[in-house]
């Protein structure tokens, strides 16, 4: 089967595999292919229809097959030529990305209907005779458009050529302004040129020098804190490096310094982390060339609250057996039965719970103007409850085994900490992903 496009970025395209898997009988394939025409894909219902036909002994199938040909070939046909001929008169001359998108889709029209009319030009005379007194014999017009499809496939491989040449072109006019706006869509240009022909002239090359210059690189301070958490605000960036150092991918035009290429910067330029924590050390910024953003911060809140409630009182309710019986069985053995009913308890509860919060705000800098060019807040919570209990009246049955009967400890404020710091980071993660994918990218 041919290859359907699908977009990938602006205005570029790559190929995806489009095969139709072929089910093992008849029976199935029927089944494949009444659910592929209750989609709307006729094509692929018809190729399964075809296959049914061709592999089908018992007159139900073939006569299922036969109807489904009846019903849905001579229109489907019909409606696809109808829509090749459009594609061809929006195609007939090369105007770009979508010319390769029409001629390719012309070429996969040709060759899915050449599949389907392949089997049946192939098929015993037989197959098309009725084998069920209601129906009448199977009488289509079945073509071959292997002549079609040589004639597409030349227009197809036509353009491609056609598009990376457009593409390679634009990417050398744009390179020459050298700013890394222009650096960035001539990036762009070359890797489409050569994702439309693997190869094509230096392309891949001209990509990879001009990436190096367009890439937008962000560098974190740690955030300011104080306080019995004072840790945390190296916590949270240390975790945000993380997340970004493993999702690296993910971005094309955007880096993040970790914590070793910043501090080598900050020693390259005889600054220290102090002297950039701050919003209002924005002169010194420009100093830190290496780095075309800085993002810093400060936790404006991080504590933790313990609280005990009053104990209280919860009564449960349990089946359990509470007697066995003898009895004689229709062949006079002894047998147990075994007796069921409620049984209850009242315990008494007690329960302690902690909360941990933290709060922090960032702002992004522009290191070479030391413009604001975003600002945020993000917040992590993390929950500790804990119930146990210290007495109980009536059958200890009805208490549930999951229930502890030991006091244990608060967690530390740090495993507290801990937790909600991971969220807060993780939050803070998304929104600068956010907004690096939405301004660099």
């Amino acid at each position: 089967m041919f290859p359907l496009f699908k977009m990938n970025g602006q205005p570029n395209y790559s190929l995806t595999a489009h095969d139709i898997t072929e089910r093992k009988t008849a029976k199935l394939s029927n089944k494949a292919a009444k659910k592929s025409f209750k989609k709307g894909a006729y094509n692929k219902g018809l190729v399964h229809t075809a296959q049914a036909l061709r592999k089908a002994e018992k007159k139900n199938h073939v006569s299922k097959a036969q109807n489904f040909l009846l019903s849905h070939y001579t229109n489907t046909i019909n409606k696809n030529l109808q829509k090749i001929i459009s594609l061809q008169q929006k195609s007939i001359s090369f105007l770009g990305d979508q010319t390769v998108t029409d001629r390719a889709e012309i070429l996969h029209i040709y060759r899915i209907m050449n599949q389907y009319c392949n089997i049946l030009n192939n098929l015993h005379p037989r197959k098309f005779k009725a084998v069920k007194k209601k129906d009448s014999d199977l009488v289509i017009q079945v073509e071959n458009y292997e002549n079609s499809i040589n004639a597409s496939k030349i227009l197809f491989e036509e353009s491609l050529q056609l598009a990376a040449k457009m593409h390679y072109e634009k990417g050398i006019r744009l390179a020459r302004n050298n700013q890394k706006q222009d650096n960035k869509e001539a990036a762009k240009h070359f890797k489409w040129a050569y994702e439309y022909i693997p190869n094509y002239r230096d392309a891949r090359k001209k990509y990879t020098d001009l990436k190096k210059l367009a890439v937008t690189r962000m560098g974190f301070t740690t955030f300011k804190s104080g306080g019995d958490f004072s840790h945390t605000g190296n916590l949270i960036v240390n975790s945000v490096l993380k997340k970004f150092m493993a999702n690296a991918n993910q971005f094309e035009f955007f880096e993040v310094l970790d914590r070793t290429q910043m501090n080598a910067l900050m020693i390259e330029h005889g600054l220290r982390e102090s002297e950039i924590m701050d919003p209002s050390d924005g002169s010194n910024f420009g100093k830190l060339i290496g780095a075309d953003v800085l993002c810093v911060g400060s936790i404006d809140r991080a504590d933790v609250d313990r609280q005990i409630a009053q104990p209280y009182r919860q009564l449960f309710t349990e089946k359990v057996t509470v007697r066995e019986e003898k009895y004689l069985n229709k062949n006079g053995k002894e047998r147990t039965r075994y007796i069921k009913d409620n049984v209850s308890a009242t315990a008494q509860l007690n329960q302690k719970f902690s909360i941990a919060t933290l709060s922090a705000t960032y702002k992004i800098f522009d290191v070479a103007t030391g413009v604001l060019l975003d600002i945020g807040e993000v917040n992590g919570e993390y929950e500790w409850n804990y119930v146990w209990m210290s007495s109980f009246e009536g059958d200890k049955r009805a208490i549930p085994d999951d229930i502890p009967i030991n006091e244990t400890r608060f967690p530390t404020q740090n495993e507290m900490m801990q937790p909600a710091n991971e969220f807060a980071a993780q939050e803070l993660y998304r929104m600068i992903s956010n907004y690096a994918r939405k301004t660099f990218e």
